[in-house]
């Protein structure tokens, strides 16, 4: 009889968990939120840069260059600054409406995939108390077979090794599982 595959069943949780557990798709106003802030965002870069540009090759020379007349130069300078001030104003409005609308988003994603999520914690956890449970079975093989001095392979006669190393590691992910479901 196969033991094993009666306690893991894995291929169609595994199966179920991973059709189950995708991020819903965002809502076309995030999408369009999102594209309106990356733009605003960007363009507000390039007249900074431009700018900055602007006032350091000012201050070198350069021969192969004419220096724009001081008139010009302030001019110029005078309407990126406006031009900055007006891409600032944007830019904060779109992410105001961006980071409202990525809040619902998440708040939707964290709602309609939490019961799967507690789940797969709760399935983890149950296969990984499986697994210490015969870990702890193999270690007394191990033990009953010491003291008959019989020898078995690695998996009978290093279980009380595997079961001390896996020890904290399903601990620390029953720890991550259960802090997950407290938030």
């Amino acid at each position: 009889m196969n033991l094993t595959r009666k306690i893991f069943p894995a291929a169609s949780d595994a199966a179920f968990y991973r059709s189950a557990l995708r991020l819903p798709k965002p809502s076309a106003d995030f999408a369009s939120a999102e594209k309106a802030f990356r733009k605003a965002s960007v363009d507000l870069r390039a007249l900074v840069g431009r700018r900055e540009s602007l006032k350091i090759e000012q201050t070198v020379d350069n021969p192969g260059r004419m220096k724009l007349p001081t008139a010009v130069l302030h001019a110029t300078l005078k309407s990126l600054a406006e031009d900055v001030a007006e891409a600032e104003v944007r830019e904060r409005e779109t992410r105001v409406e961006f980071e409202a609308l990525r809040a619902v988003y998440r708040d939707h994603a964290r709602a309609s995939l939490g019961g799967d999520i507690e789940g797969l914690g709760a399935l983890i956890n149950q296969h990984l108390g499986d697994v210490l449970e015969l870990l702890e079975v193999a270690a007394g093989l191990t033990s009953q077979a010491r003291e008959a001095g019989i020898e078995f392979s690695g998996l009978i006669s290093d279980a009380p090794i595997a079961r001390r190393l896996i020890e904290p590691m399903a601990n620390t992910i029953s720890k991550m599982i259960s802090k997950g479901s407290r938030s």
